[in-house]
């Protein structure tokens, strides 16, 4: 609809300047007023032309801002988005970290009680764990730093799916950390019913 009176908007405003003037002019046309009339006409779709070509460089700044408007609300919600999930992730990897020295803490608590008791493969898990928690902490590090430049590319759908794929990175190694904390757990809780009985 929009589009029909945008149309037809130029049109109307042409006839409406060009019906005084014929209104105007009486039915003897004689040689002079019909250059005059000529030249009328002329200055009349010469305004025409120009008020087009205001209305569409108006069409095409108004469209200009609502692009830039988008682009900047989507680097808001991408900003938002990634400050939630790396919030979020910090506080998994403290979360994880404590765990860590928890279970390092009762496996020195169990290894103080009885010396005769192999905990060489769960130090190792232990650490194995650790070193992918030091991996993730610096990958979310990383991608805190590498946010801007991401930001500052020309195609936000694509800087999102960046970002998302960065976080997902990050998520499966919080994921599969938490996998072996929670196998090694089992194994200490074995070690803690064997030295009871």
């Amino acid at each position: 609809m929009k589009r029909l009176f945008k149309a037809i908007l130029p049109f109307l405003f042409f006839f409406l300047i060009i019906s005084p003037v014929f209104a105007q002019q009486g039915s003897s046309a004689t040689p002079s007023s019909a250059t005059t009339r000529q030249e009328k006409l002329e200055q009349i779709r010469e305004r025409v032309e120009e008020r087009r070509e205001a209305i569409r460089m108006e069409i095409e700044e108004r469209r200009a801002t609502r692009t830039a408007r988008l682009v900047e609300r989507r680097k808001v919600n991408v900003r938002a988005f990634f400050g939630r999930l790396t919030g979020r992730y910090e506080a998994a990897i403290n979360r994880l970290e404590k765990l860590i020295a928890r279970m390092e803490s009762r496996l020195n608590k169990i290894e103080e009680s009885n010396e005769e008791i192999d905990t060489t493969t769960i130090r190792e898990e232990i650490d194995e764990a650790k070193d992918k928690l030091v991996e993730a902490s610096a990958a979310l590090a990383q991608a805190k730093t590498s946010l801007e430049d991401i930001l500052a590319a020309d195609d936000p759908k694509e800087a999102f799916t960046d970002v998302k794929d960065l976080l997902k990175g990050i998520k499966d190694e919080l994921v599969e950390i938490h996998q072996i904390l929670v196998h090694l757990i089992g194994d200490m809780k074995g070690l803690r019913v064997g030295q009871e009985e």
